[in-house]
């Protein structure tokens, strides 16, 4: 198979393709079962031999000559003789291929009239050297097909194939024409039964995924609703917490400018930071700069008073070396309000 041949195919033909690989792989899936369960599954089956002359299934005896008494898929063997079988040689095909080859020779393979019979195939051989395989086709009138297929109406359990002889152990399978029934109409086709209720199961699950959908959209609708409906109350409680904040601002600004830029805490607060016995002659404030100029005793430390009452001292300067005044050592000092 090309890419050309894929791209050049038909929806059905596609399907067909991606049919026969499915039921390739659940074969290859069955055939690398474990022996146990392949031995349960064989063992569940029924084998049934047909009588075309009452119409009835005979259950043949198991291998300890009890007849099955449980219920499980029957497999139908055809008495000998009742369809005619041959061996025809092809070139090498895949099994679709070569299906479709034996219904369009049918005519010539069988001498029953393509529209007379019911045809069934299965590759016997391959050859490896010379590119030719051994086809086993096997062809019954359809007459007979039909009164088997009104006798398998009438079974309880499903059919599990339709074999043209009895299986041997150590043999190929022989021809099934279970497949050829079910494409005539003869033989009721599972699958084809349970697609109606796949197609209710696909709307149902589609139903169901837009009514989810449908439910999200209108949970969130209602939702864009409320949010929209609380609006102004949100904008208004976002405009009164900013007045707030702004109040706050404002206050926290207010009792930082009472507690740095008072006078006269500011005076009390150098007054108690002087030494005793010292006297200021010149108090000079501007922004967070004070300047104060006076009087000391000798031993007096102007500048630690001042550190130690917080203030940040950038420049002092005193007359020490001159000659002691009544009113004390003259000095002068430059200091700065310590932030905290």
């Amino acid at each position: 198979m090309s890419g050309r041949s894929i791209l050049q195919a038909d929806m059905h033909t596609v399907g067909q393709w991606i049919a026969d690989g499915v039921r390739w792989w659940l074969d290859q899936l069955a055939a690398m079962a474990p022996k146990p369960l392949q031995e349960w599954r064989d063992g569940r089956r029924i084998l049934a031999d047909y009588d075309p002359g009452t119409a009835a299934f005979q259950p043949r005896p198991d291998s300890s000559g009890a007849y099955p008494a449980r219920s499980g898929p029957v497999t139908i063997i055809l008495p000998p003789g009742f369809c005619l079988t041959r061996t025809i040689e092809r070139p090498v095909m895949s099994p679709r291929d070569m299906e479709s080859m034996v219904q369009l020779d049918a005519a010539r393979i069988m001498p029953m009239g393509d529209a007379g019979m019911i045809l069934a195939a299965r590759i016997a051989t391959r050859a490896e050297g010379n590119g030719r395989m051994q086809i086993e086709v096997a062809a019954m009138p359809r007459a007979a097909a039909e009164g088997l297929g009104s006798a398998l109406t009438q079974l309880d359990q499903p059919c599990h194939a339709i074999l043209a002889s009895a299986p041997t152990p150590h043999s190929a399978p022989p021809i099934d024409f279970l497949p050829a029934f079910r494409k005539s109409g003869l033989v009721r086709d599972p699958s084809r039964g349970a697609l109606p209720l796949w197609i209710a199961v696909a709307a149902l699950f589609a139903l169901n995924l837009g009514l989810l959908v449908w439910r999200d959209t209108a949970a969130t609708a209602v939702l864009e609703a409320r949010i929209a409906e609380q609006q102004p109350a949100v904008n208004a409680v976002r405009r009164i917490n900013a007045l707030i904040a702004k109040s706050d601002q404002f206050a926290a600004a207010t009792v930082e400018a009472r507690r740095t830029g008072e006078p006269l805490t500011m005076l009390s607060r150098v007054a108690s930071a002087l030494p005793q016995g010292a006297w200021v002659q010149r108090y000079t404030w501007q922004g967070d700069a004070l300047r104060i100029s006076g009087y000391r005793p000798q031993q007096a430390d102007i500048a630690g008073g001042l550190r130690r009452a917080g203030l940040s001292v950038q420049r002092y300067s005193d007359a020490s070396s001159a000659a002691q005044s009544p009113l004390g050592q003259p000095f002068e000092v430059t200091v700065r309000m310590a932030r905290p």
